[in-house]
């Protein structure tokens, strides 16, 4: 670890510390609030200048402590996201088979995903929790993975439809050093992990990135792993290992 990522570490740490203490006293005044509303409630406070300094007591201490727990909020978020990022980060990718070019599109074929004019194949799938889910699934080659992504969903965030539950599946064939790549799909999947669980849970749109060996037909993708059945990265998860696994 250089001086700079040291530097960063060390900023983040101070930041969640900081969140951590906010939320705590958050809370502590909230309950304060309301425990000096009890109390003037219990005593049966009935001078005036009594009622109104106990309402006082506690819309000041209430509003403080929503203060501080919205202040809190992005700390807690970076300590979740990195969280995800230690969980993530360093682990071995999840690997499908039999995933040549010639046989990944006959086998969407055969699960009724239809090819439409901006080269996806499309399949609205209903689902409990997410009411439905439109998959899609692109099939390219590549020389450099991370413009690939970077490019391809760029131009998915473009091509969904607003309001609808949109899974990208990008698979992708290259003959860069396997090392290079699987680190590559690691960040990448991290990011739309954390960006599922921690930024917008909610999240109407997801990416898995599947780096495939032209040759050989494995491919390889990061996996959320069990549970987590309310995020939308899951169902493009369920939805190649339905195909593939």
């Amino acid at each position: 670890m250089n001086k700079i990522e040291k530097r960063k570490q060390d900023g983040e740490e101070v930041t969640i510390r900081k969140a951590k203490w906010k939320l705590c006293l958050g809370i502590l005044l909230a309950l304060a609030g309301f425990a000096a509303l009890l109390a003037g409630a219990l005593l049966d406070v009935q001078d005036a200048g009594e009622i109104a300094l106990v309402i006082a007591g506690f819309f000041v201490c209430d509003l403080a402590g929503i203060i501080l727990l919205i202040k809190a909020m992005p700390g807690l978020a970076l300590s979740d996201i990195n969280k995800i990022d230690k969980k993530y980060g360093g682990c071995e990718l999840a690997q499908l088979h039999g995933m040549k070019k010639s046989e990944v599109e006959q086998t969407l074929r055969s699960h009724k995903f239809q090819l439409d004019d901006s080269g996806y194949y499309r399949r609205k799938k209903f689902s409990f929790l997410r009411d439905s889910v439109s998959y899609y699934v692109k099939i390219l080659d590549s020389s450099n993975l991370r413009a690939t992504i970077h490019n391809e969903w760029k131009r998915f965030d473009q091509y969904v439809q607003n309001g609808k539950n949109s899974c990208l599946i990008l698979m992708m064939y290259s003959d860069e050093p396997s090392a290079q790549n699987a680190q590559v799909l690691r960040n990448v999947g991290t990011r739309q992990i954390a960006d599922n669980m921690v930024l917008d849970m909610y999240s109407l749109t997801t990416m898995v990135a599947v780096g495939a060996d032209p040759v050989t037909g494995v491919g390889c993708y990061l996996d959320i792993g069990r549970g987590h059945h309310l995020y939308l990265y899951k169902y493009g998860c369920k939805m190649l290992k339905k195909l593939f696994g």
